[in-house]
């Protein structure tokens, strides 16, 4: 395992979030498998049976599921968190999968210790509202990959409208203190068009969670779970509709939207 020593506030928030439940997180089902790695498999051919890549970095790997979904289309691919319990998570996970071609990393997104233009794929899904500082994520990333190389990122997003918006990163703060920011599309897009990169192919899907198993992977005390739970209830209907809110016997379910592209370096 390789690592950097660089503490950022990022990184410290995620370890402590993350690190005491990195058992919870290699169990849950939304992260083992959702329609967003569909989308990531479709678009890297997983399944082809072909070394499509060389080189394969996922960042924000957690318990290294995406990483997994890339390793049979990959000569190497290194699982890469800031989070050494989660690396120690997709480490047992993959040998029991007998993934021979796995290596770890222990770093932060926007310090990405490879060479620049080494990598030919770097992936990433369900974590980037977790990276403190996006834009030198996307900065790293480009400077590792190769021409032509291929960033493919899933990640849940906010809607354009600047109210709903303001409403999920607030909830998603309180239920997780290591959450920075699910960014709108459009910004997005201008942050790859801004860096050379070329959206080739995205996708859709929806993230869909239930609220009880929600806040408790996070530990969400039991006063701000029952104030979290009467502001999804309770929020206005664009915001209900935008999140497919709906009570589910003593439940709720509901869902992020998410977005998933494949943009090559130019």
């Amino acid at each position: 395992m390789t690592q950097d020593n660089r503490n950022t506030g990022q990184g410290l928030a995620a370890q402590q979030v993350f690190g005491p439940q990195a058992a919870v997180y290699a169990t849950s089902k939304v992260h083992i498998r959702d329609d967003s790695l569909e989308s990531v498999e479709r678009m890297v051919g997983a399944g082809s049976g072909a070394n499509r890549y060389g080189w394969t970095v996922d960042l924000g790997t957690g318990a290294g599921f995406t990483a997994f979904a890339v390793a049979g289309v990959s000569e190497h691919v290194v699982a890469s968190d800031v989070t050494e319990p989660m690396l120690r998570q997709a480490q047992r996970l993959g040998h029991e999968r007998g993934i021979a071609n796995l290596g770890l990393s222990q770093n932060a997104a926007e310090a990405l210790p490879f060479a620049d233009g080494s990598i030919d794929l770097v992936t990433s899904r369900v974590s980037a509202h977790h990276f403190r500082d996006f834009e030198k994520a996307l900065d790293e990333a480009k400077r590792v990959l190769k021409k032509g190389g291929s960033l493919l990122m899933a990640d849940s997003i906010a809607p354009e409208d600047d109210a709903i918006c303001d409403w999920m990163n607030e909830i998603e703060l309180r239920r997780d203190f290591s959450h920075i920011e699910n960014r709108q599309i459009s910004k997005i897009q201008r942050l790859l068009a801004d860096r050379g990169f070329t959206v080739i192919e995205n996708d859709y899907p929806r993230i869909y969670l239930r609220f009880n198993e929600w806040t408790a992977r996070t530990k969400v005390s039991a006063e701000e779970t029952e104030a979290l739970r009467k502001d999804f209830l309770e929020a206005p209907a664009a915001t209900r509709e935008a999140f497919q809110v709906a009570p589910v016997h003593n439940d709720i379910a509901f869902s992020w939207p998410c977005w998933v592209f494949r943009a090559e370096k130019g």
